[in-house]
């Protein structure tokens, strides 16, 4: 491609150019051949990131309802601008977190698919311009031509029903939870944003982004599957969530004794982490290293420091508290 002029420097563009070149070359396939396995390869490469994005995925959602008061502490203390109980929930997060084994840096290594999705957006618009020679039949069946838009509009329109199921079925990784409002627009807007704009490029272009959709797609229901994330040793996704029809019929028949039994007083930190640990092992006994005796030095020194800032931070607390009753008491002695 160089001869010709194409020369991107360095950068996501270049890779991709690169290797959809030696794929080409090497393997002696037609254009959308070579378009097709360029997607897989990088696909493939990407794909350990997407299995710990998964595991991340898994445990938060195992987790969610544990953390739930945590992070509207949070909050509230984020709007009132409160710092001391911003970071006192801040804290308790991250010690939760740390004894679940999530690692939130994971969740950002699949966004490594952002700049080569553009580089081979960028690439394949550049050779469909030129156009590249055997590009103009370099197709199949209904798109020969890989240098003018798809007549039947059917590559953009695979493209927006791939993206519709994928947000759908909880993203790339299988198990993304969606606030409700934002769920509808991703789930409704982007299929239809993206089927129209693709519309109007070239069907190298058109045939390279459905391929990828095709491929997150098909990822996403193997990350549903318990076998497949067993044999990746994934965290398994909690069942879902009963309707709230059935939550309060649950809620009804529950014995009055058991709702009226006043719960065992716990520390608030040792207790919080002890039923994470619990829910975790319930779902996954067997592949919970983090929440066992295999647990990391670092994921336990993590653990044990975190403990003793609460117990340090609560013992300080309550004497603070004393004080203040104290000094009550004297002033109205006098």
């Amino acid at each position: 491609m160089k001869e010709l002029g194409l020369d991107f420097g360095w950068g996501p563009t270049a890779f991709m150019q690169w290797s959809l070149e030696h794929v080409h070359v090497l393997l002696g396939t037609p254009w959308w051949v070579s378009l097709g396995l360029t997607a897989v390869a990088v696909r493939l490469c990407l794909f350990r990131f997407y299995v710990g994005a998964s595991d991340n995925a898994g445990r938060l959602a195992t987790i969610k309802p544990h953390i739930q008061d945590i992070q509207a502490r949070l909050e509230t203390a984020k709007q009132t601008r409160d710092m001391p109980a911003m970071m006192r929930s801040t804290q308790e997060l991250r010690g939760v977190y740390a004894a679940a084994g999530i690692k939130m840096w994971k969740n950002f290594l699949p966004l490594l698919q952002v700049p080569l999705g553009f580089g081979i957006f960028r690439l394949t618009r550049t050779i469909a311009t030129l156009p590249l020679p055997g590009l103009e039949d370099g197709g199949t069946l209904w798109f020969r031509d890989l240098t003018v838009v798809d007549p039947y509009f059917i590559l953009p329109m695979i493209t927006g029903t791939a993206t519709f199921y994928l947000f759908k079925m909880g993203g790339e990784t299988g198990g993304a939870v969606w606030p409700p409002a934002l769920f509808k627009i991703f789930q409704w807007g982007m299929p239809i944003i993206s089927a129209v704009v693709m519309s109007f490029w070239p069907a190298a272009m058109q045939l390279s982004f459905a391929i990828s959709s095709l491929l997150s797609l098909g990822q996403t229901y193997l990350f549903k599957q318990p076998w497949f994330r067993d044999i990746l040793r994934i965290h398994p996704l909690p069942p879902p969530a009963p309707p709230p029809s059935e939550q309060h019929i649950k809620a009804m028949i529950i014995p009055t004794t058991a709702r009226t039994k006043p719960a065992e007083p716990e520390a608030p930190v040792q207790g919080l982490i002890g039923r994470v640990s619990t829910t975790l092992k319930k779902y996954a006994p067997d592949t919970q290293p983090s929440l066992s005796g295999g647990r990391t030095k670092a994921q336990v020194a993590e653990a044990k420091r975190y403990e003793e800032r609460r117990t340090r931070q609560i013992q300080r607390e309550r004497y603070e508290a004393e004080e203040e009753r104290r000094r009550k008491r004297h002033v109205s002695k006098r």
